[in-house]
């Protein structure tokens, strides 16, 4: 298949540019009632460091008792 060739992109002048840097972007708009959302970590990022954490300590994770019974 040909290659197809891409339009020119236009470029935005310092003067454009001005009246949209006073507008927020959409994502950033405080809610209605103000109400800031708690933080989020992203998924596994807490999951990567509890493994860290646990191959760090030493604790035994099942009592002595209920493995030995187990295995």
């Amino acid at each position: 298949m040909a290659r197809q060739k891409l339009n020119p992109h236009k470029y935005i002048t310092f003067a454009e540019g001005t009246k949209f840097a006073n507008k927020a972007p959409a994502g950033k708009r405080p809610t209605a009632g103000g109400i800031k959302k708690p933080h989020r970590y992203r998924p596994g990022t807490v999951a990567l460091r509890d493994i860290r954490k646990y191959q760090k300590s030493t604790e035994l994770f099942i009592r002595k008792l209920p493995f030995m019974r187990l295995v």
